[in-house]
């Protein structure tokens, strides 16, 4: 026998925070994966452009860094974006064994783009809410995020 329909969450399990979070961020990261795979984006590459727009010129050790990418993955997804003309390595003008990162024209072009759909993922994902419950749920996530990790709150998206 097959069941059919949307997945559903056993009574059980709704009463634990930390299983909810859990299945949530597949959720959320599911939905939010498959929108930008729409341009040619995937979360890391949508990440460091973020990153990149934010921070100007950066390193790619810094850029790892803010984005908590690991080191082997970071250059892989460096030469992703170089590959797609999103992000150019130059020569760093103090450090010669460091590249600096700059975001091309492209790059802020494709990055507008993936703000569109990410924000469409989001709508989607947060439809059950109204906006005070929506901005309430931001600040609590982030201030779960900032006790439990080393995160540094940067302005809004542009």
């Amino acid at each position: 026998m097959s069941v059919s329909g949307p997945p559903t969450i056993h009574g059980a399990l709704t009463k634990h925070t930390g299983f909810l979070l859990s299945r949530m961020g597949m959720v959320a990261s599911k939905q939010f994966a498959e929108q930008i795979e729409q341009i040619g984006l995937t979360p890391r590459m949508w990440g460091a452009l973020n990153v990149l727009d934010a921070e100007g010129t950066i390193t790619q050790q810094a850029l790892g860094k803010s984005t908590g990418i690991d080191p082997s993955s970071m250059v892989a997804t460096i030469d992703d974006l170089e590959n797609a003309g999103l992000v150019e390595r130059q020569t760093h003008p103090t450090d010669r064994r460091a590249y600096a990162l700059h975001m091309t024209d492209s790059g802020r072009e494709k990055l507008a783009e993936g703000r569109k759909l990410a924000k469409g993922a989001q709508e989607k994902l947060l439809a059950a809410l109204d906006p005070s419950e929506r901005a309430q749920l931001h600040e609590l996530l982030l201030k779960i995020a900032l006790a439990t990790q080393d995160v540094r709150p940067v302005p809004p998206e542009r």
